[in-house]
């Protein structure tokens, strides 16, 4: 059985970038890590995670680039899941169980885009009402 690999990041150091291809999945072992992804040149956070969470794991199952930053909030400290170990593992799985696997991923990558969006209209309508709140402190 092959050691597992662990990485170290430091805050604010990013683990995965959005737009970038990776072939690693992660899990995190100890710290925070903070999803974000670019709308309208925005970075929108998405969530946050927490120990024994897992991203970059449509990185596993597709060849596409990243759909989201993952960046250290404090330090962090991750399991790393290669996609050649992870190929190995998956070819054992029915291929049935591939397809639901890889719908459940696409499904995912699209849920992710909405949340992205609405936290970009969520922010505009927090500097809407604070912009009506101060005018009419101000009146």
């Amino acid at each position: 059985m092959k050691t597992p690999v662990v990485e170290r990041f430091a805050d604010g150091q990013a683990i995965i970038t959005e737009g970038v291809m990776s072939t690693k999945a992660f899990i995190v072992i100890s710290g925070k890590v903070r999803i974000s992804k670019k709308i309208k040149n925005r970075s929108i956070t998405v969530g946050v995670l927490k120990e024994g969470d897992v991203f970059g794991e449509m990185g596993l199952f597709q060849e596409t680039v990243r759909s989201a930053t993952a960046t250290a909030q404090g330090d962090v400290t991750v399991g790393v899941i290669d996609k050649q170990r992870f190929k190995d593992m998956l070819s054992k799985c029915p291929e049935d169980m591939q397809a639901i696997i890889g719908s459940a991923l696409d499904r995912l990558r699209v849920t992710t885009d909405r949340l992205a969006a609405l936290g970009l209209q969520w922010e505009k309508a927090n500097k809407a009402l604070e912009s009506v709140s101060i005018k009419e402190k101000i009146s």
